[in-house]
């Protein structure tokens, strides 16, 4: 359920405010740059619509996933258990702005049968074959569903021509590392598999994901690199978690005193961010578990220089009041240091997961914009 929402008339004015941003430069670290802001915001505070949504939101939308209902495995520790509430408290309603995108179901057709929800635009031949872009849903390794996503994913397929995959995978505590994210790889795989019978162009394949969901987009390229594929043609994802290793988190932390954050946004700092240090800690338990929190399909920003240089083409989102901020922009400069093209934009006055309220907040579909356009810009 959704409470508030601006007018079409307010949300289109600050759409176009947006668009007036300055456009990409190059920084001192070779990294493509902008800064995306309303002019009649205050520099240093929340966006106006982020703060009258955190007032007025309706609550969580978090519908069940249909992957994990199949199982029966349900661990009762402490941990596991505060996994649960966060599970039931993430993702926000949203708003379709597509238009005559079909969805359709479809699954792996093996023992693990995943699930992927397909979604086309309008096509005079509906064999045509589209560019593909592969999405991972955020939810912190621990919830989230192809539902919070769809509507953003619907509107990609349509502006960007391509068919979009939403890929269902199973989730921790149930199942922690590196369960999850081998899902996302072999439905990636899967996919370019069936590329002919799905209808998929494979010169255009892009993983996409937000947040946790784009440590998965990053590691899934990382894999194809790894595997010797070069499947992947681009990554690009939305205020990603580049990193589960506590030695190298160190280096990317962003305490809450060293940015300018009103009173509410400090509560929902130490309220609510699983990415800050009460939640990090959750994460090691639930997710990483007995695994080694430096391997690269857990922290791809542990990745090599050597495997930095073989990733596709990035582009990446991260907003300004969000403890993983460095961390997008920590992967955006490692790739560039190493030859890789990245793209890199800070969405001002936003807050962590804005775009699960698509179609509310308009910096949503101005970051869908820059994205269909840098897909097919060649860049």
């Amino acid at each position: 359920m959704i409470t508030w929402t601006p007018s079409r008339k307010d949300y289109q004015n600050k759409l176009q405010r947006l668009d007036k941003s300055p456009d990409f430069a190059k920084d001192k670290n070779g990294v493509w740059h902008k800064d995306v802001f309303d002019p009649d915001v205050a520099k240093d505070a929340m966006d106006d619509f982020n703060a009258h949504f955190q007032q007025d939101n309706g609550g969580p939308y978090a519908p069940d996933s249909e992957i994990m209902k199949r199982t029966k495995n349900h661990p009762t520790d402490d941990a596991s258990e505060a996994a649960y509430r966060w599970r039931a408290q993430m993702g926000s309603s949203s708003l379709d702005l597509s238009n005559h995108v079909t969805v359709t179901k479809i699954y792996t057709d093996d023992d693990e049968k995943i699930p992927i929800s397909v979604y086309t635009p309008e096509l005079a031949d509906p064999n045509e074959s589209l560019g593909a872009i592969i999405a991972f849903h955020g939810g912190g390794w621990l919830g989230g569903n192809v539902l919070v996503n769809e509507h953003f994913c619907k509107y990609m397929a349509e502006i960007a021509r391509v068919r979009v995959f939403n890929v269902d995978y199973r989730l921790a505590p149930e199942f922690p590392a590196f369960t999850g994210v081998n899902d996302c790889y072999h439905a990636t795989m899967w996919i370019i598999e069936h590329a002919e019978k799905l209808h998929v162009d494979l010169s255009l394949v892009a993983v996409y994901g937000d947040s946790s969901g784009a440590n998965n987009a990053a590691v899934v390229a990382y894999m194809d690199r790894a595997n010797g594929n070069h499947y992947i043609t681009n990554q690009f994802m939305a205020y990603p978690c580049e990193s589960l290793d506590p030695a190298t988190q160190a280096k990317y932390d962003w305490p809450e005193d060293k940015y300018n954050m009103d009173s509410l946004m400090q509560q929902r700092y130490q309220k609510d961010t699983l990415f800050s240090v009460k939640g990090k800690q959750l994460l090691q338990k639930v997710y990483v578990g007995k695994e080694d929190p430096t391997d690269p399909r857990i922290s791809p920003l542990n990745m090599s220089d050597d495997m930095m240089a073989k990733m596709p083409p990035a582009l990446i989102a991260t907003d300004e009041f969000d403890p993983l901020r460095p961390q997008g922009y920590g992967y955006a400069q490692r790739l560039a240091e190493n030859g890789v093209s990245a793209h890199y934009i800070n969405y001002k006055g936003m807050t962590h997961a804005f775009l699960d309220k698509f179609g509310i907040f308009p910096q949503g579909e101005h970051f869908a914009w820059e994205a269909a356009h840098w897909l097919h810009s060649g860049k």
